[in-house]
């Protein structure tokens, strides 16, 4: 009689083990989804007693019975407690290079209503670039990359935008979905074949998401970028890398040059380059701790420095780099941010004022560690 009590209560203590697992699994599922009331996103009628709520965004109704478009539900200022990333805001945004800022990990787009030159053109923001065509644009680049951009202007999702299905011309349609199915990703390889599962609604990208949106920032606490160095090759590199991300419409500025592979010397900077490779000159010393030691926690060479961010071959988090072939590959955001800055070209740093500012505030020093 001992013996089968003492099974029976064996099996209830792993009924609710494993009961307990399947709440945090689904609980994690859960949380990383878009939540709140369904009328802080949505409408039924785009009406209140006959009236518009100045709370909702003028110009509606709008498509899957929203409130607002893209820019309108993404405006605020980020305080670490919102559940939303703003990425556009109506004054200017705190921005310390290597310090505290309210900025998220692609900037912010409130510096492109000053300055055509600090950020992209995002429609509902501001007018249309200037420019006929993304620089460095290439027809057709790799399997997402655009046949044409005549007369367009660059959306936030879509077939001219960066988000959602590029297959879908209308922003709403092309990220229909993925705000209610997102996964947040914490494997930097996992499948990234739905708009939901890939990294920032960015489809077929890979990588590990800063819960935060890198609005608190450390050596271990930062977005995960995938990318793979692919250096001697004509045609696009791993199509799941952020860098082929930023190609598909900036083709020729990814890692391609005017030739086959890379010129010697470098006609352009290099993107998909793996700093291992030169790992014996002044690129093995990043983040140059002479320079910025302190800023973000940096301390010794090899620590990640997360305003000079590199990327790996496993999307992972990492807080070391230049440990392993693989895990310290240069970005198109290793210098740029994806939305705007208050500099030049959307750098993350304001290079065109060096020199004549401190050292510490020019992140080309984190890896040309003796260009100073």
């Amino acid at each position: 009689m001992r013996e089968t009590e003492e099974w029976k209560f064996f099996n209830i203590k792993v009924w609710i083990v494993l009961f307990l697992i399947s709440f945090l699994l689904i609980y994690k599922q859960a949380c990383s989804k878009v939540s709140g009331l369904c009328s802080d996103c949505h409408t039924m009628h785009y009406s209140q007693g006959g009236q518009i709520l100045t709370t909702w965004k003028t110009g509606g109704p709008f498509k899957a019975l929203l409130i607002g478009d893209c820019v309108f539900c993404h405006t605020g200022t980020n305080n670490g407690m919102n559940k939303t990333p703003y990425i556009y805001s109506n004054s200017e945004p705190i921005y310390n290079f290597g310090g505290k800022r309210n900025t998220l990990a692609g900037g912010n787009f409130y510096w492109i209503t000053l300055n055509d030159n600090y950020g992209h053109n995002v429609a509902g923001i501001v007018n249309p670039d200037t420019l006929s065509k993304p620089p460095g644009f290439k027809e057709n680049y790799g399997s997402k990359g655009r046949s044409s951009w005549s007369g367009q202007q660059i959306t936030c999702a879509g077939t001219y935008g960066c988000h959602g299905d590029p297959v879908k011309s209308d922003p709403v349609e092309a990220i229909l979905g993925a705000h209610h199915n997102n996964i947040t990703r914490d494997n930097g390889t996992a499948s990234a074949d739905t708009i939901a599962k890939s990294y920032r609604f960015l489809l077929g990208i890979k990588g590990t998401e800063d819960n935060d949106w890198e609005y608190t920032l450390s050596t271990s606490d930062h977005n995960g970028y995938y990318a793979v160095d692919a250096d001697s090759d004509s045609n696009p590199g791993d199509e799941a890398s952020i860098n082929y991300l930023c190609g598909e419409c900036h083709g020729k500025f990814h890692y391609e040059t005017e030739s086959n592979n890379y010129a010697s010397p470098w006609l352009r900077h290099p993107t998909d380059y793996d700093m291992n490779n030169v790992k014996s000159k002044e690129y093995g010393n990043y983040p140059n701790i002479s320079v910025f030691s302190g800023k973000l926690g940096v301390s010794a060479t090899g620590d990640y420095f997360t305003d000079v961010p590199v990327g790996n071959t496993q999307g992972a988090v990492l807080s070391k780099v230049l440990q392993s072939n693989g895990d310290a590959i240069v970005l198109c955001i290793s210098c740029h941010r994806a939305h705007a800055t208050p500099y030049d070209d959307i750098l993350r740093w304001n290079y065109r004022g060096w020199p004549g500012i401190p050292d510490n505030q020019n992140g080309c020093l984190a890896c040309h560690t003796t260009k100073y």
